[in-house]
């Protein structure tokens, strides 16, 4: 769990330079619920994957 607080913690900062970078500031809540639909994202299609190479091995 807390590898996923601290992987939540990166994708916030790396959003939230980005939007600063390109001139267009978005709030740090903003950022933050962004980082959790993606790490959701992520999560999810790597747990599929997952269940998608245990069947091809069988």
């Amino acid at each position: 769990m807390a590898s996923l607080l601290v992987w939540w913690a990166l994708v916030t900062l790396v959003l939230l330079l980005a939007s600063v970078a390109a001139d267009r500031p978005v709030t740090l809540l903003g950022c933050g619920a962004s980082a959790v639909l993606l790490i959701a994202v992520g999560e999810a299609a790597n747990g599929l994957r997952q269940r998608l190479r245990i069947r091809r091995v069988r």
